[in-house]
């Protein structure tokens, strides 16, 4: 039988595949970090589609929420209740998604069985119930990540000659952070290069000196994207409230 294909799949659930080990396909989540990552591939998601707009760290403008998933919805439906004249920030959205219990999180990770992406197995560790995700393809992670430094590479992104500054990433966004007009595909890539940045999934993911120019972008985009900075501005909230 065929492995399900992973093909590209919506933000969020890449940025959970990216977390498979690639010997054995177990999915290695951190999951204060990756709960809060995963809210905002939501967030970017609706950003890249058109449906919500951002201006700095506000929701500015959205439309009604069409065939989009549960997630999105609910996202949707908040605004809505906001009201004109009271934008939403991107904090707000992201705390809406990760509550309860890594809601976010949880609601792709069933997805991803249910499709056959992932098997998942309950166990027990002093008699509290946890359950462990696996990747049916091991190599699903590994194939997202190259996909995206190609993606910076060929854009030049990576600290290639030609571009100023000391992570070759001078002029890519405006006073909000937002893109130059650009491929679709090369956009998304771009958004979840952000979000692994703020994740702080870019040692793991790309290792070593010939990971370093990929890992400046990486860190670069988390930075300039307004998601992407959202996200990792509300990590360091949730971590320093946590003690850690």
């Amino acid at each position: 039988m065929n492995s399900p294909d992973t093909g590209t799949r919506p933000l969020a659930e890449e940025l959970l595949l990216l977390c498979a080990d690639p010997a054995d396909g177990r999915l290695r989540i951190p999951a204060l970090t990756l709960s809060t990552a995963v809210a905002g591939a939501v967030l970017a998601e609706l950003q890249l589609a058109g449906t919500i707009t951002v201006d700095g760290r506000r929701i500015t403008g959205h439309r009604p929420p069409g065939d989009q998933d549960e997630l999105a919805a609910a996202v949707l439906a908040d605004l809505g209740q906001a009201g004109e004249g009271r934008p939403r920030t991107l904090e707000h959205a992201l705390r809406a998604l990760t509550h309860p219990h890594g809601r976010a999180t949880h609601h792709h990770l069933d997805r991803m069985v249910g499709q056959g992406v992932l098997t998942v197995r309950s166990h027990r560790f002093l008699g509290l119930p946890y359950r462990r995700w696996t990747a049916v393809r091991p190599d699903a992670g590994a194939l997202i990540a190259a996909r995206t430094a190609a993606t910076l590479a060929r854009a030049g992104l990576s600290g290639l000659s030609g571009l100023s500054g000391p992570t070759g990433l001078s002029g890519l966004s405006g006073p909000t952070g937002a893109a130059d007009p650009t491929d679709p595909a090369d956009e998304r890539d771009r958004q979840l290069a952000g979000l692994i940045g703020a994740a702080g999934l870019e040692r793991r993911l790309y290792r070593g000196p010939d990971g370093a120019e990929t890992r400046h972008a990486v860190r670069q985009l988390a930075r300039d994207l307004p998601v992407p900075r959202a996200v990792k501005r509300e990590i360091t909230r949730r971590r320093s409230q946590s003690g850690g």
